[in-house]
């Protein structure tokens, strides 16, 4: 009996440790950089920065952040595929570098599956399709205006195969509006453009149109997931609004080389799942709208199937459309 309480205990014990503390077999030695393959300032990249800095106290080196920006997240994605595979190189993506891009680009030089070990998926930010001022007030407007002026309507994106291109051709395909998708360098020049009435609407992240239509410089007409966000709650849903067919959001996250061992690769998970625990790091990321993922559905596993679904999603879509890989 006295054995038995004995490995109870000890159990009991173990289980009330930190995730990283029961991954056993490996700790890290030297700074682990965080790789983001787009610029500073933008939503993954401060996801990066807050996250990194959990994880900094959590594996007790710290997690400098290296942004590795341009081709649409191509040159960052590529780095971090070509990196050593021993626990000292993480990289951030989304639905983007790792689903949608294989629709967009012939040769990448990377492969979304093959060429990285998942670590999680960390978190989902909601998008927002947005009007310029003077425009329309409501999606049912926009319908209406679509109608009457069939392949007129022009939608700002942020470059093709971003995230703004993946929500605005959702949006042009399920409203058969034969729209113009204008392609600009990045979201702050479409972001602008649209709101100085240069293109009509745009679909982008919460986090970029938020500050915009609380300004009153956008006009928000719908968000993209089945939820109302608490920052725009007079906002409908999509489907609220009649097109149940615009959903999206932006899932992101955090890949290894391939190779890494298991031992490295649990470590990290799991500084990563104790790191979005923080009700500190949930609060911030609740401010700009990100939706930290549960944690029954942020692991490994969860992110192969994703990736293994999104692929061939965003494959019919484009081929649909008439996009040819460039």
């Amino acid at each position: 009996m006295m054995k038995r309480r004995t490995l109870i205990a000890a159990t009991s014990g173990l289980l009330a440790l930190p995730a990283v503390a029961r991954a056993q077999g490996w700790k890290a030695q030297r700074p682990v950089t965080m790789q983001v393959p787009f610029s500073a300032g933008g939503p993954t990249d401060v996801m990066a920065r807050l996250l990194a800095q959990k994880m900094s106290a959590i594996l007790g080196q710290p997690v400098p952040v290296e942004n590795v920006g341009g081709a649409g997240g191509i040159l960052g994605t590529q780095r971090t595929s070509r990196a050593e595979p021993d626990g000292y190189t993480i990289g951030l993506g989304h639905m983007g570098t790792h689903s949608a891009n294989p629709s967009f680009y012939k040769s990448l030089p990377y492969d979304p599956v093959a060429s990285f070990r998942p670590l999680s998926l960390f978190a989902v930010n909601p998008m927002v399709l947005a009007a310029k001022p003077s425009f329309v007030r409501s999606l049912p407007e926009l319908r209406q205006w679509i109608g009457a002026n069939r392949g007129q309507l022009t939608v700002a994106t942020a470059g093709t195969g971003s995230v703004s291109f993946l929500g605005a051709l959702l949006f042009d395909r399920a409203t058969e509006a034969g729209a113009t998708l204008v392609p600009y360098r990045g979201a702050g020049p479409a972001l602008q453009d649209t709101m100085n009435g240069v293109t009509d609407v745009i679909v982008d992240q919460a986090v970029t149109v938020i500050p915009q239509a609380r300004g009153g410089t956008l006009v928000p007409l719908a968000v993209t997931v089945p939820q109302r966000l608490p920052q725009l709650p007079d906002v409908p849903t999509a489907a609220e609004a009649g097109l149940p067919a615009l959903d999206i959001a932006v899932w992101n996250a955090a890949f290894a080389p391939a190779g890494l061992p298991d031992a490295q690769a649990q470590v990290l998970t799991a500084a990563i799942s104790q790191a979005l625990d923080d009700q500190a790091l949930a609060a911030r990321f609740a401010e700009m709208a990100i939706q930290v993922t549960p944690p029954d559905q942020r692991g490994p596993d969860a992110l192969r199937a994703l990736i293994a679904r999104e692929i061939p999603r965003w494959a019919k879509l484009t081929q649909e459309a008439g996009i040819k890989p460039e």
